[in-house]
């Protein structure tokens, strides 16, 4: 019996001391194999303007970056044509500096000069770039601070600059520094109130999210008792001789029972200069909770504590809600409850991390799914700050690695214009069911990447990035064929593509979807109405439902009844409708309708709730499905996987686009669009602009005189039996210095918009129909006659107005004569808005 005990217990230390050994091995293994991310390396660079460090940029390692799609700031030249530029080296060597100088549209080189005469101390590189007189006043150009490494790797940095006599930046850049200083002084704050707009409208439950419309105690941080940040990184983004846009971004920091929490602020300012004062037209605030999972008070009972920050959290839970994984700041984060395991995934920075090359949030996180286990597949895409890609905007394709606490990169796809480009398309698709196929929607195509093999294929092309409708979940995705006579429907769970079609001669247009059920419309060509001056309305005469294996749900559809238009909302379609007459070409606008939605959304297990709190007002915090152990909570930060060889996968680039217009506002593309008079009432509606694909203005809010009038147009009679739009059109031309009959043109067939841009050197036509007049009088204020339809056939030009008349050129009556705007304005509606102009 003593020898069997003797026996067990040598085997039981045997056992124990080959799995101790086993274990040593096999993690000395993973650790030869698993790294940390590199850390940042390159220096940043920013403008010297009006005794102001502005305008941080980044540095850019690829050099097929199109840099007229980088277009984050906007910086004045002194007046002497010259530009400050402060180079923080982080102590890397700099064997080279020169600048080029760029058309907005980066097609013609300017300039392209070296730089030798330098001042460095330290750190920190000094010097003037004394840019030649080659370029016009008031006109926008690409200056790109080109940095050369002792290996002779160059490194970009890019900001658009501008040379006018008529900007006032530093008064417009002082007003917004003191502003943002006086909110955190009541006292002095007290100035502030000339500036706001305080009513109903603003929301004063929540720090996250201030505007103008706010309280005075909102605006200036309540009970919160922060101190001004001294640190404040300052953009312009848009500058002319009247208004500006500028962001101010800084972190806070307050402690809380003796934990210190941070929070990264971004405030954007609209603002407008006159001689007798400056006038705030609009203030915007966001804060956001730098979340720290190491802090006390993140984890309750059975909560994940974020605190002010969105409540629009990028979210996912596996099946059994077990394990949810979020982003939060540009970081992502993951939470197991069966051992109440806390992951911080991914991350550019690191816990008190103040590198400002770490904290640059140019790039998001998309996660594709997670398992039962709590592996995590996600992308992340943008600009790469630090690690083996830095310096480039691209997509990565990571898996992590639950068991073995690791990251890997399966996939990279390097992308050739900025994150605000990449954004849009990543943002309208990306999905991955599960193995190793991902959806992704990348220059106006739809590709199937192939993870395992690093290779991709194209599932359609030539997509137009908003007639692209995607679910909610991704899983489908609709887009008309090239001949507009059907809708192809793919579900990327199987692969499969199905086509709708409704018969010969007739349109089918995806509009959306609820849940995984298709939105479409059904058009008859012979229904389009054709106004005089070109602009087209193609309207619906049918709307249907159809679920994903096509079952058709629900078939809307009136006598005389036709639809120009829906909004999806998750309960709700709206339809806009009209009232027609098959074929006859005239409308009436009737009340809109709509569409009940009765599905129920499945729940998820976790969810994001909002809790008010008495200091901190409304706070966010994830409800988990599960209590938690908050003393038991442990936080892990995983390595990476090396490998050998590349994983990189290069798409090649559409050659021929499509025309779309991108809409930008507070720094941001907020939008791409097909149509122009969509983006032209987006960008009104958000204080935006609008530019073509070659970053040429399209239209621009607030950028108007506020009195106009065009002395070259001369009236013009319809009598005699010339239309009035011949006249208009003859008009304009002789305006432009063309000779031609424009009767002659028409009665070719051409319609006005193929007339201006085939006479007129350098135009391109706009259909700016829809638009409202406030807007297309922008058109006016450049120099650019508007041509407005009145009644069936008759039309007008608008060639001027002041601030109660427009001056219209009205061939009827052989005049120019002012009418009332506000009677202009309902003139024009009741007949549509139908308006056309150009540009040059």
């Amino acid at each position: 019996m003593t020898k069997s005990i003797i026996k067990a217990a040598v085997f039981i230390v045997v056992f124990v001391l080959s799995i101790f050994i086993i274990s040593a091995v096999m993690n000395r293994g993973t650790t030869d194999m698993t790294v940390k991310m590199a850390d940042a390396s390159y220096p940043v660079v920013s403008m010297h303007y009006e005794d102001k460090d502005i305008n941080l940029m980044h540095g850019y390692s690829n050099k097929e970056i199109k840099p007229e799609t980088l277009r984050d700031t906007l910086t004045p030249l002194n007046q002497d044509r010259s530009a400050n530029i402060v180079i923080n080296t982080y102590g890397q060597k700099i064997a080279g500096l020169s600048y080029e100088i760029r058309s907005a549209d980066a097609k013609r080189l300017v300039e392209d000069t070296e730089v030798t005469d330098y001042l460095q101390k330290n750190d920190i590189i000094t010097a003037k770039l004394s840019i030649k007189n080659l370029i016009k006043d008031d006109t926008e150009y690409i200056l790109a601070v080109v940095l050369k490494d002792p290996e002779g790797h160059e490194i970009r940095y890019f900001t658009r600059i501008i040379h006018s006599d008529d900007l006032h930046g530093r008064e417009l850049l002082q007003f917004v520094t003191d502003f943002s200083k006086k909110t955190f002084d009541k006292t002095q704050a007290k100035s502030l109130t000339t500036y706001l707009e305080s009513d109903s409208t603003g929301d004063n439950s929540s720090f996250a999210h201030v505007d103008i419309h706010s309280s005075f105690d909102q605006i200036t941080w309540g009970n919160l008792g922060f101190t001004a940040p001294e640190k404040i990184n300052t953009k312009i983004l848009e500058m002319d001789d009247t208004t500006a846009s500028i962001s101010l971004s800084y972190t806070l920091n307050r402690n809380d029972n003796g934990t210190a929490r941070f929070y990264d602020v971004t405030e954007y300012y609209r603002v407008r200069y006159t001689d007798r004062r400056i006038y705030l037209l609009n203030f915007e605030r966001s804060t956001k909770q730098v979340f720290d999972p190491d802090a006390s008070g993140i984890f309750a009972a059975d909560k994940i504590m974020l605190g002010i920050t969105d409540p629009n959290v990028n979210m996912v839970e596996n099946e059994d809600g077990k394990v949810v994984a979020f982003v939060q700041n540009g970081a992502l984060y993951a939470f197991r409850n069966t051992d109440f395991r806390a992951v911080r995934i991914f991350s550019f920075f690191k816990k008190g991390d103040d590198d400002e090359r770490n904290r640059f949030n140019d790039h998001g996180i998309r996660i594709l799914r997670v398992d039962e286990v709590g592996n995590v597949h996600f992308i992340v895409y943008g600009y790469m700050n630090r690690g083996r890609h830095e310096g480039e905007v691209g997509v990565s394709v990571y898996y992590y690695n639950s068991a073995l606490n690791q990251i890997e990169e399966e996939v990279y796809i390097p992308y050739g214009r900025s994150y605000a480009y990449l954004k849009c398309e990543i943002e309208k698709l990306s999905y991955s069911s599960g193995g190793n196929e991902l959806y992704l929607f990348l220059d106006s195509k739809i590709l199937e990447v192939h993870l395992d093999t690093q290779n991709a294929e194209t599932v359609a092309g030539n997509i137009n990035y908003d007639e692209l409708v995607v679910s909610k979940s991704s899983r489908m995705a609709g887009w008309q064929s090239e001949n507009g006579s059907s809708v192809k429907l793919c579900d990327f769970n199987t692969g499969e593509i199905r086509e709708i079609t409704k018969g010969e001669n007739t349109e089918v247009r995806p509009l959306g979807f609820i849940g995984e059920d298709l939105v479409y419309g059904i058009a008859d060509p012979s229904d389009t109405v054709n106004s005089s001056i070109g602009v087209i309305l193609k309207p619906m005469h049918t709307i249907c439902i159809e679920s994903s294996s096509g079952e058709l749900l629900k078939n809307y559809q009136r006598d005389g009844i036709y639809i120009t238009d829906v909004n999806i909302n998750e309960d709700e379609i709206v339809l806009n409708r009209i009232q027609m007459a098959h074929g006859s070409g005239t409308f009436a606008s009737i009340a809109a309708d709509q569409i009940v939605n009765n599905m129920e959304n499945d729940a998820d297990r976790n969810s994001v709730m909002v809790a008010a709190t008495e200091d901190y007002e409304n706070i966010v915090e994830i409800a988990l499905a599960g209590r938690i152990n908050k003393n038991s909570v442990h936080v892990l930060t995983p390595e990476e996987v090396l490998y050998e060889g590349g994983r990189e996968l290069a798409i090649e680039e559409t050659e021929d686009q499509q025309e779309i217009y991108l809409v930008y506002a507070k720094g941001e593309i907020i939008g791409i669009y097909d149509m122009v008079y969509e983006a032209v009432n987006i960008a009104d509606e958000q204080s935006g602009v609008v530019l073509d694909m070659d970053q040429h203005y399209i239209w621009q809010k607030g950028n108007r005189a506020v009195t106009k009038e065009l002395k070259g147009i001369n009236p013009g009679s319809s009598e005699g039996g010339k239309s009035s739009l011949s006249v208009c059109l003859d008009a304009v031309l002789k305006n432009e210095g063309v000779v031609v009959d424009a009767s002659t043109l028409l009665n070719s067939g051409m319609d006005v918009m193929e007339v201006i841009n085939t006479e007129i050197e350098g135009a391109k036509a706009l259909n700016l129909g829809g638009c409202s007049l406030s807007s297309v009088l922008y058109y006016v204020s450049i120099g650019r006659p508007v041509f407005a339809e009145v009644e069936t056939g008759q039309v007008v030009l608008i060639v001027g107005y002041d601030a109660k008349n427009t001056v219209i050129m009205d061939p009827s009556t052989g005049t120019i004569y002012k009418k009332g705007m506000n009677d202009s304005r309902e003139w024009f509606e009741n007949h549509g808005n139908e308006f056309v102009s150009y540009i040059k």
